[in-house]
């Protein structure tokens, strides 16, 4: 493998058409310089060709962000989106589809969010047979502003710890330097890239490894998650534990959502409900039940983030 490996295959043509062709189909608002993807299609061969000429000059510079503001589920508070520019986005889904045969086979079994080909359903699935396997003692945790408190000096030693091949690291520095909540800080990266779902799932990946290397297991859904023991003593240890693996990425819980629970008493996770032996969630303004041995005929088209 050369120094240039991954860079190379980013740049290339048809990875970069690739690239061109997700970001149009989701059809994204404008960046800070209020091109359209309309606009871009107009001459998007060139647009690429140009893109790939000034990473390999060196003269690329990523543009500022633009901040959306939208409803979270089932809350009055507003989720912070920081969207880049088109031409930013295409190259952030360039480098993702170079990174995603990388990392996905990495990552373990308990991790279901924006990973291809999972989904909720198969969080669900896991938990119930987590819980047919007596760990019913639930720790339902919440990350304090998750995506705003991530570490660049951190997430960049997870990069280069994992990586062979370094050489498109100068292109992460490059954004991880704009998302910088403050000049003097560190930390956040933007919810609104193509590469931040897989950037959390890198760093929280060290979370996952923490707890089941204790003997626990959990289900997490990008910065959501549940941590499950078989024992109550356990139980009681998994919240300090837990927090102490989360102090150790420069992570804390939001302390008013985070409780310890069980099966018996009941609790949500992604928009579904699980209490004892069932669970129940809204699908189509319809309450579904679904009890052991029954068929769940709607999961696979349950979607709790529409």
């Amino acid at each position: 493998m050369t120094a240039l490996t991954l860079l190379r295959q980013t740049l290339h043509p048809d990875n970069l058409r690739c690239a061109w062709d997700d970001v149009a189909d989701n059809d994204g608002s404008p960046g800070v310089d209020n091109i359209t993807i309309s606009q871009w299609r107009r001459n998007w061969e060139e647009r690429l060709i140009n893109l790939a000429r000034a990473v390999r000059s060196n003269r690329y510079k990523p543009d500022g962000l633009r901040i959306r503001r939208i409803p979270k589920r089932n809350s009055p508070d507003k989720r912070v989106l920081r969207i880049p520019t088109i031409a930013d986005r295409v190259l952030q889904r360039a480098v993702l589809q170079q990174f995603h045969p990388i990392f996905n086979p990495r990552f373990l079994d308990c991790s279901f969010g924006y990973r291809p080909g999972l989904g909720v359903k198969d969080a669900v699935r896991y938990i119930t047979r987590l819980r047919q396997q007596w760990f019913t003692w639930v720790l339902d945790a919440d990350i304090d502003d998750f995506f705003n408190q991530i570490d660049h000096a951190l997430l960049r030693g997870f990069l280069r710890e994992d990586l062979l091949d370094h050489s498109l690291l100068p292109l992460i520095d490059l954004w991880l330097d704009s998302w910088r909540m403050a000049p003097e800080t560190a930390r956040g990266i933007a919810m609104g890239s193509p590469l931040s779902p897989l950037l959390s799932n890198i760093y929280l990946h060290r979370l996952d490894n923490r707890l089941l290397n204790r003997g626990y297991r959990l289900a997490r859904f990008a910065d959501d998650f549940i941590v499950l023991s078989a024992a109550p003593p356990d139980w009681r240890r998994s919240y300090p534990q837990t927090e102490a693996a989360l102090t150790a990425l420069k992570l804390k819980f939001e302390p008013r959502k985070t409780r310890r629970t069980s099966f018996e008493e009941g609790f949500e996770f992604l928009g579904v409900h699980f209490e004892e032996t069932w669970y129940w969630y809204t699908w189509d303004e319809e309450r579904i039940e679904v009890h052991d041995g029954q068929k769940d005929m709607f999961i696979d088209d349950y979607d709790p983030f529409y």
